[in-house]
């Protein structure tokens, strides 16, 4: 027979709390980082994706082998590549901020590719042969007709890119970037409280996810068409 011993663990929320200014400081730290990672991964995506559009093997080919490739890379493994592995090997020496942006960046840049191309491609062939009868060249015809159409589609996957990114974001504290997940883990080496400390993390973690997946909510309403 199973005996379960009562418990004495005793919970001591005052480490999280008097700390919360330097919870929300690293909790902001995680959302520039995943902003900035994102955008950089919207651009990077962008082009990589025209690319795979382009109907020329020697584009196609290349840009199919880099989603698979940034797309196969753990995020852990890029972040430790970017800030220790180019440092040794290239002397580029990247600062833990730029090492976690690009990080992010790359990673998530495999992701919005293969999302733009496919919203590129739901645009209607009308689309494209409309515009060019009316005598646009091909970087008028995509910033007047398809990227506005491809955008609408393309919102609800972006925005779970970035969800994914900012949860993502908190693994940069292997790097010594002072975020949350950094912080709780100095609170849980000094006081030996990691379900406190954590969980602080993961309440600031879930607000923040239902704050911005609200935002893309109310983007994609604004941009549905009546």
């Amino acid at each position: 027979m199973l005996y379960l011993a009562p418990s004495t663990f005793q919970f001591d929320w005052s480490v999280v709390l008097t700390r919360w200014r330097e919870f929300v400081l690293g909790a902001w730290i995680d959302v520039w980082i995943a902003i900035l990672g994102f955008l950089l991964a919207c651009v990077i995506g962008l082009f990589i994706a025209f690319l795979r559009l382009s109907g020329a093997r020697v584009s196609i080919v290349p840009a199919f082998l880099y989603t698979q490739f940034v797309r196969g890379i753990p995020l852990y493994v890029m972040v430790m590549w970017l800030y220790f592995g180019i440092a040794t090997v290239f002397a580029i020496n990247l600062s833990t901020f730029q090492a976690a942006i690009a990080a992010l960046a790359i990673t998530g840049s495999g992701y919005t590719a293969e999302i733009f191309r496919a919203g590129i491609q739901a645009i209607d062939r009308g689309q494209f042969e409309a515009g060019q009868s009316l005598g646009m060249n091909p970087l008028l015809l995509y910033r007047r007709v398809v990227l506005p159409q491809a955008f609408r589609i393309v919102v609800p996957p972006l925005g779970n890119t970035f969800i994914g990114l900012l949860k993502g974001a908190t693994i940069v504290s292997v790097i010594a970037v002072k975020d949350m997940v950094y912080l709780a883990q100095d609170i849980n080496v000094t006081y030996f409280t990691p379900f406190e400390a954590f969980t602080a993390v993961a309440v600031i973690l879930v607000a923040l996810v239902v704050v911005f997946s609200s935002l893309i909510w109310i983007l994609e309403r604004r941009l549905k068409l009546p």
